[in-house]
């Protein structure tokens, strides 16, 4: 059976990583002239209470998201200083090859 959930549920929002897909996206698919609704404010206009608490979670999400990429970001710079200072050891016919199949 098919089951609904609230958000992306737990056992799920830890494998990979999320992505876009363009031709989900509402702009992409829908004709400027037709007419929609984004399904939290129609709920909460027939007596939906949580539109609050997904509010909050969303802010606190983000907040989190925030932090880690912060978190993150000395060891992403370690990195690209890494990755410079290795290509300038390498000789210049190799790098031309890494460049051209998109490795550098």
């Amino acid at each position: 059976g098919s089951s609904a959930t609230e958000g992306v549920p737990v056992n799920i929002d830890h494998k990979g990583h999320r992505v876009v897909i363009p031709r989900a996206q509402r702009h992409n698919c829908y004709k400027g002239e037709r007419a929609f609704t984004v399904l939290g404010n129609l709920c909460k206009h027939v007596g939906w209470k949580y539109a609050g608490a997904v509010e909050q979670a969303e802010t606190a999400r983000i907040a989190k998201s925030q932090r880690a990429h912060e978190k993150n970001a000395k060891t992403r710079d370690a990195w690209k200083s890494a990755r410079k200072e290795a290509v300038s050891k390498i000789a210049k016919h190799n790098v031309e090859i890494l460049k051209k199949f998109g490795q550098i």
